[in-house]
């Protein structure tokens, strides 16, 4: 009897136990597995409002060049991204745009985009009628990209013809000017001048910022990285920065705030003044602005060197003003030392008429200059430099930058511009 007792009491126990164990357990695979899914879905759905964002602005680009080159590569990334978001979408509920519609409209864009990309590559135009679809195509994008990010309707009603295409491609967003993401690999070319010591780069902080500023000096160290440099942090009453002094030569690479949240009280044009001043001030010679960004009271002002009129994109500073007192309190000159040196051949082969003449007569040319440009060498082996012409042009209320080959006149590059509330960039 007792151990039938035993018996009846501890196997209904252990029974539950196990129950409750394998339970807990097939909870937890549960929701590991929604917590997986839940990840997935969140990498396809901004994946893929990236991508609708490249194909908007590629779409838009491809209105803006008349080069069969150029055409064939913005229409091969068209047919690459628009792929790619269709596969992304597919990974969605149909409310994203994921419908049998919306996948259509995506895969018929990339065929019809790749169909048009090996005409080009072959050296054919677009039609009137291409650009017109083209068009549709890109007003399209925009409406799937709205819905996308806030549940607008759409409507499917493009017919197009059929092709193939694969892939997706991600586009750089430059806020700070056209090229920040120039050429910073290799051997430092502005750098000269044997190694400095860690008081030496503390001086040299020091005079930077201006001795006057300075209340005292917090910390040092010895940093690594592409440029070893020494870091310097400094008080400066109200707010505190760090700083990267390189080793060689000892020149300031990096600077930053610790804090933020300053008033504004003056014009991004003024703060563009004082920091033209700061770095003229400094040695960094004749410079000028490209790009801006305003945040937390601080102007963030883009500058280029320029050398006998022509614009070197590749040699860029970013310089953060104070927009209370006009008091420069950041600075980022990786790519100015990386690529700054004395350039040869500055005279352009084309005239800037003869340039102006092979861009697209779409475009409404409000401004030109010579510019140097970095471009992939074509071999593999990274970046190089390229002199061009760079015409500011609109179409249909669409800001672009056009880059002819001032020696052969290819159209090298094609970027549009994007302003919004306090910040402008390029893509």
């Amino acid at each position: 009897m007792r151990k039938i007792r035993w018996f009846s009491v501890v196997v209904p126990s252990a029974l539950f136990v196990l129950t409750l164990v394998f339970g807990i357990f097939q909870w937890r695979q549960a929701r590991s597995l929604a917590l997986d899914v839940s990840a997935m879905r969140e990498k396809a759905y901004f994946s893929a409002a990236d991508g609708l964002e490249t194909l908007e602005a590629d779409l838009s680009k491809v209105q803006a060049v008349s080069s069969p080159g150029q055409q064939a590569m913005l229409l091969t990334r068209v047919a690459s991204v628009a792929s790619g978001v269709a596969e992304n979408l597919a990974a969605l509920p149909t409310v994203y745009g994921a419908d049998e519609a919306g996948l259509k409209f995506l895969r018929q864009t990339a065929d019809y985009a790749q169909t048009l990309a090996v005409a080009s590559a072959e050296g054919g135009a677009l039609t009137d009628d291409d650009r017109a679809q083209l068009a549709q195509l890109w007003q399209k994008s925009g409406e799937l990209r709205a819905h996308l990010a806030g549940g607008a309707d759409f409507a499917y009603d493009l017919q197009l013809e059929s092709a193939e295409g694969t892939g997706i491609d991600y586009p750089s967003l430059l806020y700070d000017g056209p090229f920040s993401d120039g050429i910073r690999l290799g051997e430092a070319r502005g750098l000269s001048g044997g190694e400095v010591t860690a008081e030496e780069a503390m001086a040299i902080a020091r005079a930077f910022v201006g001795e006057e500023r300075v209340q005292g000096v917090e910390r040092t160290a010895d940093l690594g990285g592409p440029l070893p440099s020494w870091g310097v942090a400094l008080d400066l009453g109200d707010v505190s920065v760090t700083m990267q002094i390189t080793r060689q030569g000892g020149k300031a690479l990096w600077m930053s705030p610790e804090s933020a949240g300053f008033e504004t009280a003056l014009s991004l044009e003024e703060c563009a003044l004082h920091a033209r001043a700061f770095l003229f001030s400094r040695g960094f010679g004749q410079m000028q602005e490209s790009y801006y960004q305003q945040y937390d009271g601080m102007a963030v002002v883009s500058f280029a060197a320029v050398q006998d009129d022509v614009v070197l994109y590749p040699d860029l500073v970013k310089v953060q003003v104070r927009m209370d007192t006009g008091a420069v309190v950041g600075l980022e000159a990786n790519s100015y030392w990386m690529n700054h040196v004395t350039r040869e051949r500055l005279h352009p082969v084309l005239e800037e008429a003869e340039a102006r003449a092979l861009v697209s007569d779409r475009l409404d040319i409000s401004a030109s200059r010579l510019c140097v440009i970095p471009v992939d060498d074509g071999l593999g082996a990274g970046r190089t430099e390229l002199l061009c012409w760079e015409f500011d042009g609109v179409w249909n209320d669409n800001r672009y930058l056009v880059y002819i080959d001032a020696e052969t006149g290819e159209e090298a590059e094609v970027l549009k511009v994007i302003e919004g509330n306090g910040w402008i960039l390029a893509l």
